[in-house]
């Protein structure tokens, strides 16, 4: 038994001994130049952080909801990362259904439904709307919603 398994860890590391690269010999008849080319491949790869839950305090016509931020990328250079936002963008009461206060999600430029984006960095600040005169005729209770955010890679348009 052990010379059979001392047999087996010697083929072990004969089988796990690197091989040799190959090289271009060049002699005395050849060109004195040669080329080697280089490649490597790197796989798509991405992580973007999205807004978490988040507490709207009774009549703040305007809430900090986060940021949609890509914190790392690397991505084909016809490709784009694309986060969609959807929402009905009513809260509802939970204990009545058909009381709803509406608000909208925006960026800087108004209501945000996508956003592109191409390179770690890139980032969206959010924010959560409801006017004044919604809150005057919501009632009481506890609200809320569900923001669903999807994240895909594509073709860029």
């Amino acid at each position: 038994m052990k010379k059979l398994m001392a047999a087996f860890l010697a083929l072990s590391l004969l089988a796990s001994m690197s091989t040799t690269a190959f090289a271009a010999e060049i002699d005395q008849d050849d060109s004195p130049n040669s080329e080697a080319i280089i490649t490597t491949s790197i796989s798509p790869t991405y992580t973007v952080s999205i807004p978490g839950d988040t507490n709207v305090t009774f009549k703040n016509t305007e809430t900090d909801f986060g940021s949609i931020k890509v914190i790392a990328a690397q991505i084909d250079p016809d490709k784009q990362i694309r986060v969609s936002l959807s929402t009905d963008g009513k809260l509802e009461n939970q204990v009545d259904s058909t009381k709803t206060i509406p608000y909208t999600v925006n960026d800087a430029d108004g209501e945000f439904a996508t956003g592109v984006y191409l390179k770690a960095g890139d980032q969206t600040d959010l924010t959560i709307n409801i006017t004044q005169a919604d809150w005057n005729a919501a009632y009481a209770g506890s609200y809320s919603d569900k923001v669903i955010f999807t994240v895909s890679y594509e073709e860029i348009n």
